[in-house]
């Protein structure tokens, strides 16, 4: 009897104390509620009230009713308590989920039916892994069991000394997983949209050699762990078995975070060439000491203490680097365009991100998520900030020319001023002195333009040399004594004269002439010139003479073919992401996005599995064979040859293809002797025999048979032979197939090809010293065979 008094007079308390509208009732299996005002909250800053006396606080009405959606706050060492009541009306049992990870402790109460006897779980990313009651990278622990619909009360210890954002979930284990299947594909996503980025700024890195691209690459990789991490998905840090690692990385998390920013103002230092600018160079510098130096401090001193000061501090560096970036934009300095768009994206969502998860902005899964948006089009802007570097250098190189010209041209202006003043001077013989300043002009102006690297001379407007420099000496065999005073036909080849006779009749007709030429000169190898012939007249506009300046633009040349090679390269790689990898990607997300609409079923998505395995698959290889494609392309192949046997290759892909082999039921035959050894580079050998597999798996019918053997030749090199009964290919595709790099065809299964695996394995085998060469025969199979020698010569 007294029993069921006690009962009923803390169901009576518990009741009164949080009143029927705050009972969490579940409805429906579907429902996902967000219980965060409808809990109460208690903070204890000494960490020392133990669970009964927190269900004396609460039958005594201490705890306070939450008044916000999301519980959040700044980093505190204080326990926080929050205890609600639940009903659940449906036919499944009911979890809460905490959907964070930040909490370093968590302890969660839960009672027996009769609400009196408590039991606990104690759980959270500084306890082991273990103790979590449901396996997912947040927590999530039981409620109530399918059919018990009494009302129960429970309570929950959070500790942690971060900043935090505590949403509490409330919904069957179906419910809770939607709701984390659209956070993962947003991470997904996110993470996804990096590794492109950096692909791509990889392959421009290798191109230009530029060092402002490796800093890029760090920010890329640090940003990916920081941002995933402080979103909750800290997928690689799951990977550390060990405990110790771990409970580092959670406890020290500023530490490892403050060096990411050290990447951010390396290229903004390199970008922005803050060295021209002492000023915002030393206030970079003092940003990122106060960062680092905050940072580290988290080594000694705990992170609650110092994360509010770093916050402010990280803010502070940001808008540093904005106001730069905007200033040098308002001073028409183009390449900050970019940067500083990226910049204020990632500014602003820093801000909103801060300002959430402090408690200053209302929480939604856009306001948590806004860095997310925020970094993907920071280094989406950014990439494009450096793609157009290599505009800038083309740009560059072009300005620079055109100011030794323009130096050129006042040169000659000065001669002629100097040439004027010798007629004068020349004119009073009897005064020696001015005759001696004349000789003296006459020296220097002579040294200036023999010191020139490029031609310059003056014409008369019968075709003589008035003036030649020493260039003109050094690449025609003849001495300036010689050259001045002589008509250009008895100076310049042949070949030169054919091409510029039509240039000195029009510049001696009054018109000024540009040209671009490749000439062949009597010494070395031939160049591109680019000059000018420019007609000077006298005070009644009669024609006086035309001046020549004609420089050699070879260096020039080759680097404007070599950043078109590059270009092109670029824009077959786009062609081939936008074309091969859109296509499966965008099929993958149009069934997701059913999926998350309700508008396919489990059992319909398991349908197109198969599918969409396939089409991984594929986007597989293609992702790899195009590494190895834009390397050669961009920085050519190096072999790096050692002896290996090759049977453990072949035997290493029929486990890499089973399932194909299986799905066609393929017969796979090895008849390559155990111990067969070839000298090349590995690497190499096994894409391209994967390559050569994937072909003959493509182009077999059901029940073919693939078959690979080797012959040793006389001459010490060994023939591998990958061999099927497939359909074979016609004449035409035998031809095409290794000079085309995009040839490709469907498969028997409709099975898409890269396009550049059979590029690949001619360039690889010739790199390592071999010939390729296919036999076939339509309707009958397919022979592909490789030499690879099988010792070092």
């Amino acid at each position: 009897m007294f029993r069921v008094i006690f009962v009923w007079c803390f169901f009576f308390i518990t009741t009164l104390s949080f009143g029927e509208d705050n009972v969490i009732i579940l409805e429906h299996a579907t429902d996902l509620l967000n219980i965060g005002e409808q809990v109460s909250l208690l903070e204890d800053p000494t960490n020392k009230l133990s669970f009964q006396e927190i269900q004396q606080l609460a039958q005594a009405g201490k705890f306070k009713k939450h008044n916000t959606s999301i519980f959040t706050h700044r980093a505190s060492n204080s326990d926080f308590w929050f205890v609600f009541t639940t009903q659940n009306n449906t036919d499944v049992d009911s979890w809460l989920a905490i959907n964070t990870t930040f909490l370093w402790e968590i302890d969660f109460y839960f009672s027996d039916s009769t609400n009196t006897n408590y039991q606990l779980i104690q759980t959270g990313v500084l306890r082991p892994r273990k103790n979590k009651p449901y396996d997912t990278n947040k927590f999530w622990m039981p409620l109530q069991k399918a059919g018990d619909k009494s009302v129960k009360t429970f309570y929950v210890r959070i500790h942690t000394g971060q900043s935090i954002d505590v949403p509490l979930l409330v919904g069957s284990l179906q419910a809770l997983g939607k709701d984390k299947d659209i956070s993962g594909y947003i991470t997904a996503g996110f993470v996804g949209a990096l590794l492109l980025m950096f692909l791509f700024n990889s392959f421009l890195g290798v191109a230009t050699r530029k060092i402002i691209y490796l800093y890029y690459l760090m920010y890329l990789f640090g940003v990916c762990l920081a941002v995933t991490f402080i979103n909750s998905h800290p997928f690689w840090v799951e990977a550390f078995d060990s405990f110790q690692v771990r409970q580092w990385i959670y406890t020290h998390t500023l530490s490892w975070i403050a060096p990411v920013q050290l990447s951010v103002s390396l290229i903004t230092i390199k970008y922005l060439e803050l060295r021209k600018y002492r000023r915002f160079y030393y206030l970079m510098l003092l940003g990122v000491v106060l960062i680092l130096l905050t940072g580290f401090a988290n080594l000694f001193v705990p992170t609650y203490k110092i994360q509010f000061l770093f916050q402010i501090v990280l803010c502070i560096n940001a808008a540093i680097i904005l106001f730069i970036s905007y200033w040098l934009t308002f001073k028409r300095k183009k390449q900050a365009l970019f940067y500083v768009l990226g910049w204020t994206f990632m500014f602003v969502s820093i801000i909103i991100y801060l300002a959430v998860i402090n408690g200053f902005v209302f929480y939604s899964i856009y306001t948590r998520n806004i860095i997310y948006f925020g970094v993907v089009m920071e280094i989406w802007l950014f990439s494009i900030a450096l793609s157009d570097h290599i505009r800038i250098l083309r740009k560059e190189n072009k300005r620079v020319v055109q100011n030794l010209l323009s130096k050129a041209e006042k040169e000659i202006e000065m001669r002629n001023q100097i040439i004027n003043n010798q007629k004068q001077l020349e004119e009073g013989k009897n005064n020696k002195l001015k005759l001696e300043v004349v000789n003296m002009e006459r020296m220097i102006l002579r040294g200036i333009i023999d010191n020139l690297p490029i031609f310059v001379a003056m014409i008369d407007e019968k075709g003589n040399y008035l003036v030649a420099n020493k260039m003109y000496e050094d690449n025609f065999f003849l001495p300036i004594s010689q050259i001045e005073g002589s008509h250009y036909t008895k100076v310049l080849p042949k070949n030169i004269i054919d091409i510029h006779t039509n240039y000195i009749n029009k510049a001696l007709e009054g018109n000024v002439i540009e040209f671009t030429d490749y000439l062949a000169l009597p010494i070395g190898e031939p160049i591109h010139s680019y000059g000018k012939y420019f007609p000077v007249f006298d005070e009644n506009q009669k024609l006086k003479y035309i001046t020549v300046f004609v420089t050699d633009v070879s260096d020039l040349k080759n680097k404007e073919l070599e950043l078109q090679k590059l270009n092109d390269t670029k824009d077959k790689l786009f062609s081939i992401i936008s074309h091969d990898l859109r296509s499966p990607f965008a099929q993958l997300k149009g069934v997701l996005d059913l999926f998350e609409r309700g508008g396919i079923s489990e059992t319909e998505l398991k349908y197109f599995l198969p599918e969409i395995i396939k089409n991984v698959n594929y986007t597989s290889d293609l992702l790899n064979n195009l590494v190895y494609w834009a390397k050669s392309q961009m920085s050519g192949l190096h072999a790096d040859p050692e002896t290996f046997d090759i049977y453990k290759l072949v035997i290493n892909k029929e486990n890499l293809f089973n399932k194909e082999l299986n799905n066609k039921d393929l017969s796979f035959m090895n008849y390559i002797p155990k111990e067969t050894m070839v000298y090349a580079d590995k690497n190499m050998i096994d894409l391209i025999i994967r390559n050569l597999v994937a072909n003959a798996v493509k182009f077999c019918r059901k029940s073919d048979t693939i078959l690979i053997k080797s012959e040793e030749t006389a001459n010490d090199f060994m023939i591998i032979r990958v061999a099927d009964t497939g359909i074979g290919m016609p004449e035409d595709s035998r031809t095409k197939i290794f000079r085309e790099e995009n040839f490709t065809t469907l498969g028997t299964h409709k099975e898409k090809g890269t396009g550049i695996g059979l590029k690949l394995c001619k360039e690889f085998v010739e790199t390592n010293g071999g010939k390729i060469w296919v036999d076939s025969e339509e309707g009958k199979g397919t022979i592909f065979s490789f030499s690879l020698p099988m010792k070092k010569k």
